[in-house]
This record gives structure tokens, C-alpha cells and sequence, in this order.
């Protein structure tokens, strides 16, 4: 790597005085080789041969960078980044081996040889720093106008052994597996959709990770795999955590605590939660998960609903009594012990995002599901501040479970587990398809027109609800449904209806779903002249105790 080669001279007062409070003009500075340049915002780098700048001021915690980048640091001073030093002596557990990851270095940015800290043991190297992620400045600081400054990577390789830049060097191993555990969800590896929806609008909004920053959260700033436009990124690390800025817990770029489409995880999840009106239904609900926790805009709504409709019905995951909304949930974090011995085995830092996480009966590790409720872990739920205990969350789980499967059975119940919703299979909806075919009415149940029935509005709430114990509500066909409004040529029956899982086995708003579910099938009844389902459905709202759980 080459560097310039620049005589240093002694800052004069004036630059060095705007240097220490983060506002000086990088200006009347001569941007030649082999040429004394003076007022430049920066000292010597300690370590000359890869060009670190670091601090500017130790004392002040004022980086070289942020001499001219005076916004980004401001952001940056009140970070955890920026006290990670002093965070580690005062830890009680400082070790040598920890250092690399609390100092400027190679970790985290393009330069691979030992750098930085790990090379030159300065204090100017202490906390995480902008060359941490950007990599050396010394060129750029020294030709602002010639050089371009060091761009981060937001890329996390697949094989993680391999990661050389980027979050992944240091954000990994026993004490936080945050790459590891993400690698292995879907946000991350363990799902592929920012593959095939890399170049898709405006799918690519959300399902890749550069564009969901820029859609989502309006940033601009640039980073290395901007130059590759089919550089496909999953939901990495920085779309949702900004690592310039502390406002929000956890430097994330939305708030975690706000009940509105505006918290982090809502921004992505509160797609499509209601039918639109002059739109097909095919695709059914689409991300809808966080419109449920917050009660807003999600099912057809029958003109005899149950619920308040001017005041939407929320459930209590959506409230106060939750002020970590999803994050109770899908990111609990705690200690893994040994069984035998109890000492310290690895920290789980909750980004494989599966809420209520299966883990290894025997040795307490998370591991992949699917799993049995009773190997699941529901302590997230009792320090939450809506549940008693591990036991009364489980209780509840399996309550809001059974209640979704009465309420989608009664609608729809596929007795030969062929995902085809046929006139032989029980269920209001079976009974009114019966009626259409026999009155040569194509269209009644027919998601790919443009016009919303009845039916196909208590579809929508079906496919709102359903559990992972009704799969088929997520892809299935409807007997004699045509590819179009009418048939012509070109339609054809059989043609596939889906959804995406949204109500979080009913848990995310088990009041609203019971409440348009038990609406959606009373309104059936009276619309189509059916006769009424054997069971009660006025409020509670509570499945009989011996409804079955599976088909």
C-alpha cells in the first residue's frame, strides 16, 4: 500500500485550536506530493506505515476524521464505539485479547496486515474510531481533493471465517455472536430473498439490504458495495443500526419503544395489512406483522365488525406494558451456562430474530427450530412485564394458537391436506364456493379479479390469522378459481393464492384477530344465507378446550 510521503511542521494555533472542538476549516492546505502542508487537521500517524490517523486530541476524544466530518463526529462521540477503551478497563475483565476489537486496527476495514493499535500500542489508537470501519486516513486527510476517503463495507461474508471488513470482524464469538446468529436467520443467510429480489421494485425495498437503508431510513451515505449494483446485500447489520449515531437504543436508525410505523422493525414489516380496494388479493397479507402490533390498518373490516373502528383494537404487545415491542420477543438476550458447572458458556444476543427461541434441552444452546413449546424460551416474555412467569407466557401461546385454529377452521378447514379448497371440505367458505359453482359463479371466490367479495375479505383475515398448524392458508388453490375476472383466453384454473405468515400464532393481536375472524363469519352466514356454525362467537372469544390443534 502506498502512502504519501509529506513533511509534518507544527500545526499553527488557529487550525489547532478549531481541530480540538471538532470545527475546523480544512482549508488553505496545499494538496501536492513531496510539498509542507500546513494547517492540516491531523498529526502524524503513529503508525506511518499504514497511515492511521486516530485521535486528533486523546484527551478531547476528537478524531483526526472528525475535524472536517464535524457532524459525523458529534454522532459518533456518543456512542458506545467511542468509550469502547475505557468501557474495557472498567469492565473487569480486561484482557490483552480483547483489545483488537476496542482500538483503530485492521479489524473491521480493508487493510488485513497487523495495524494500527495491534501494530503501535499508542493511546491516539484507543476506541472505535472512524478508520476502525473506514480504514486508514492519511492519504485522503493529507489530499482531501484528490484522494477519495476510505469507503466502509456493510458486507458480511457467507463464510464468516473469511470476514476481512466490515461489523463481522469484531461483532462475533462467544461473548456476542451477533454474525453468527444472523448468518442463520432470515434477515441474513438463512434466508435467500435479497437474491431474488435484489432487482425487483419495490420488493428490493425491504428484502435488500442496500436499498432498505436508503428507502426506509433515507440514508445516502456511501459504503463500498454501492459500486456494484448487483451486489445483492441480505438485511445486514447496517439497515437497521446506524454506526454513526447513539439517539436511539442500540445505535439503531428508528426507535425500538415507538408503538407506530415509524419504530425499526415496523418501517419493513407493515406492508400490505388490509385488501386495497380495486386490487387483486392473491398475494394476500404481505409483512403485516407489525400492523397487527400496533392495531392499524390490517384485515377486511365486515359491516357488522365486532371491534371499534374508530379506536382500532391493540393488542397488549403493542402498548406501554411492552416498551420493547418486537424486541421482547424476536431479541432476547441472556447468559448460556454450563449445565454441570455453571460457568459462563456463551452469551445469546437474539438476532436469529426467532421469537420464543428453541433451545437444546440438554445443554441450554439456541438451536433451530421448529421445536416443542416446552423447548422453547419464553423468558423474554416474563421480563417483559405483561407475563407472571415462563409458564403463563407458554399458557398464553397456546391459547392464542388454538383460538386462531377455531376461528380459520370455521372458515375454512382442508380435511384432505391437498391445500385445495374444495366443496367437500369443511367450513363456511367450502359452502359458499358450492353455492357459486352451482350457480355458475366464477368469480365469488375468485382472488385474481379486482372486485372483494365477502369471501374473499374473510380470506384476507384468515390469512391474516393463520398459525403454523394451517399452512395451507399460505398457498393454496381454490377449486374452479380462474387466473382472471372472467374466463377468456389465456385464464386457466388452479392457479395459486398466497400469503405471508403475519399473526405470530395469533400472539401479535390475538383481540383484533378473534374480533374480525368471529365478524368475518357471522357476516358470511347472514350474506350468504348459510346455516350458522354450531359454536358460539360472541366475546370471549376462546376455542373449546378440546379443538383440535393439528390436522
Amino acid at each position: 500500500m502506498k502512502f504519501l510521503r509529506l513533511a509534518f511542521v507544527p500545526l499553527v494555533v488557529a487550525a489547532a485550536a478549531a481541530g480540538v472542538g471538532g470545527t475546523t476549516a480544512c482549508t488553505d492546505t496545499v494538496t501536492k506530493y513531496d510539498t509542507v502542508i500546513v494547517n492540516r487537521p491531523f498529526n502524524p500517524p503513529v503508525d506511518a506505515l499504514n497511515g492511521y490517523l486516530g485521535y486528533f486530541n486523546v484527551s478531547a476524544g476528537q478524531t483526526a476524521c472528525g475535524n472536517c466530518h464535524a457532524s459525523f463526529q458529534q454522532q459518533w462521540s456518543s456512542t458506545a464505539h467511542a468509550s469502547a477503551w475505557d468501557d474495557l478497563q472498567g469492565s473487569g475483565h480486561a484482557q490483552s485479547s480483547c483489545e483488537g476489537c476496542h482500538t483503530v486496527n485492521e479489524n473491521g476495514n480493508y487493510v488485513t496486515d497487523s495495524a494500527g493499535y495491534n501494530s503501535t500500542q499508542d493511546s491516539t489508537y484507543h476506541d472505535v474510531q472512524c478508520e476502525s470501519c473506514h480504514g486508514p486516513g492519511f492519504e485522503h486527510a493529507s489530499l482531501p481533493d484528490g484522494v477519495a476517503g476510505p469507503l466502509a463495507s456493510i458486507g458480511i461474508p457467507m463464510d464468516l471465517a473469511t470476514a476481512t471488513n466490515g461489523c463481522g470482524e469484531c461483532h462475533q464469538g462467544t461473548h456476542h455472536p451477533f454474525v453468527e446468529q444472523w448468518a442463520e436467520s432470515k434477515h441474513g443467510y438463512g434466508g435467500d430473498a435479497y437474491i431474488a429480489e435484489g432487482s425487483r421494485s419495490p420488493c428490493q425495498n425491504c428484502h435488500e439490504g442496500r436499498k432498505a437503508i436508503e428507502v426506509n431510513f433515507g440514508e445516502t451515505t456511501r459504503f463500498i458495495e454501492q459500486s456494484d449494483p448487483t451486489n445483492y446485500q441480505p438485511i445486514v447489520c447496517a439497515v437497521c443500526h446506524d454506526p454513526h449515531n447513539a439517539a436511539n437504543e442500540g445505535q439503531l436508525r428508528a426507535p425500538l419503544a415507538e408503538p407506530s410505523r415509524n419504530q425499526v422493525c415496523i418501517h419493513c414489516h407493515s406492508r400490505e395489512g388490509a385488501p386495497q380496494a380495486g386490487s387483486a388479493t392473491r398475494r394476500g397479507p404481505h409483512a403485516a406483522q407489525g400492523l397487527l402490533v400496533i392495531g392499524e390498518d390490517a384485515g377486511w373490516i365486515p359491516p357488522n365488525f365486532a371491534g371499534d373502528t374508530a379506536n382500532a383494537i391493540a393488542g397488549t404487545h403493542g402498548t406501554e406494558a411492552n416498551p420493547r415491542l418486537c424486541a421482547s420477543c424476536h431479541v432476547y438476550m441472556f447468559d448460556v451456562t454450563d449445565p454441570g458447572t455453571g460457568a459462563f458458556v456463551i452469551r445469546s444476543v437474539g438476532h436469529t430474530f426467532e421469537a420464543i427461541g428453541c433451545l437444546d434441552p440438554a445443554t441450554g444452546l439456541p438451536v433451530a427450530g421448529p421445536c416443542p413449546d416446552a423447548e422453547r424460551n419464553f423468558k423474554g416474555c416474563a421480563v417483559s412485564g405483561c407475563h407472571g412467569n415462563e409458564a403463563a407466557a407458554m399458557s398464553a401461546l397456546v391459547a392464542s394458537r388454538s383460538n386462531m385454529n377455531f376461528y380459520t377452521d370455521l372458515l375454512w378447514a382442508d380435511t384432505d391436506n391437498d391445500s385445495i379448497m374444495d366443496p367437500t371440505d369443511s367450513g363456511v367458505l367450502p359452502q359458499i364456493l358450492a353455492k357459486s359453482i352451482a350457480a355458475g359463479d366464477s368469480n365469488q371466490i375468485n382472488l385474481y379479479d379486482a372486485t372483494l367479495t365477502p369471501a374473499e375479505g374473510a380470506i384476507w383475515n384468515a390469512q391474516l390469522a393463520f398459525t403454523h398448524q394451517r399452512e395451507y392458508w399460505s398457498r393454496f388453490v381454490v377449486n374452479g378459481q380462474w387466473s382472471c375476472a372472467t374466463p377468456a383466453p389465456g385464464c386457466a384454473t388452479g392457479s395459486t393464492n398466497t400469503a405471508h405468515k403475519s399473526s405470530g400464532e395469533g400472539v401479535h393481536n390475538p383481540f383484533l384477530l378473534a374480533a374480525l375472524l368471529s365478524s368475518s363469519i357471522s357476516y358470511l352466514v347472514q350474506h350468504y344465507g348459510l346455516p350458522a356454525p354450531p359454536v358460539d362467537l360472541t366475546p370471549p372469544f376462546q376455542a373449546p378446550a378440546n379443538w383440535p390443534s393439528t390436522r
